[in-house]
């Protein structure tokens, strides 16, 4: 069993192994082409953010409800192998495990 925390974070790869630290490439799970570009492009977005220093938090809850979704894409994808948990790097908190 894989711990994940799919997060945002600064410098990333939206994807953390929760345990042993670190992240983990995308291209190194068994994830779709358009999963891994739908996380590039929210890193992206989110990353925006970072540097805009959160100010909008209509933007910033879209891309939680975003990243909450790529957390259920990626749990579906992994065949539920991995406990994922989504951490909002906005926020500093936790919002989402499955």
């Amino acid at each position: 069993m894989m711990y994940l925390v799919i997060d945002a974070c600064f410098g990333g790869t939206g994807i953390r192994d929760k345990y042993n630290g670190g992240y983990i490439k995308p291209n190194d799970l068994p994830l779709s082409n358009n999963t891994i570009i739908t996380l590039k492009e929210w890193l992206t977005k989110y990353n925006n953010e970072f540097f805009e220093g959160y100010s909008d938090i209509v933007e910033i809850n879209k891309l939680d409800n975003e990243g909450i979704k790529i957390l259920l894409e990626i749990s579906k994808e992994l065949n539920n192998t991995a406990k994922i948990e989504y951490f909002s790097d906005a926020k500093t908190k936790l919002l989402q495990s499955n």
